[in-house]
């Protein structure tokens, strides 16, 4: 009699068991899930912010206008940031080509500022478009903030 009820017990056990274990590795599967989306979104606002400060610091410096040399040193970090932004952010964001709209300016800046020497003898044409480039140039910080608060706000990504 003892052993009709082993055999269904023991089915019974096993299977409560097995359920258990299966529930218990669905949820460890779910938290690593969670844990790997918020990996990613913390990688992708740090590439961001990367493309936001490589921009900040070519910017100041070319602002500041300080040595050539230096200026070519952040105009690469500028380029890649440039680069990346096609990937990172959305076509219809715009950040793409605001960020290529903002590098021609900076050649054009760059170029002018780079030959004291000729800057006298600028056509009235160049010295137009060095003075709307600089214009232009004044308000990035606040267009570029205005650009890339949806994507560098941390809480929304």
């Amino acid at each position: 009699m003892v052993s009709f009820w082993i055999d269904p017990t023991l089915r019974f056990v096993t299977a409560v068991a097995a359920t258990c274990v299966a529930f218990y590795v669905a949820r460890i599967s779910k938290r690593q899930w969670q844990t790997n989306q918020e990996k990613l979104r913390l990688d992708l606002y740090q590439r961001r912010f990367e493309i936001y400060l490589r921009v900040l610091e070519f910017h100041l410096a070319l602002l500041e206008w300080q040595d050539e040399p230096k200026l070519a040193v952040l105009h690469r970090p500028f380029l890649k940031a440039f680069c990346e932004s096609k990937f990172l952010f959305p076509q219809k964001s715009g950040i793409h080509d605001f960020l290529g709209e903002y590098n021609e300016r900076a050649a054009r800046v760059r170029a002018y500022k780079g030959r004291p020497d000729l800057s006298n003898e600028a056509s009235p044409e160049e010295r137009a478009q060095l003075a709307e480039d600089q214009k232009w140039m004044r308000n990035l910080i606040g267009t570029l903030d205005k650009k890339l608060s949806p994507y560098l706000n941390f809480d929304s990504i």
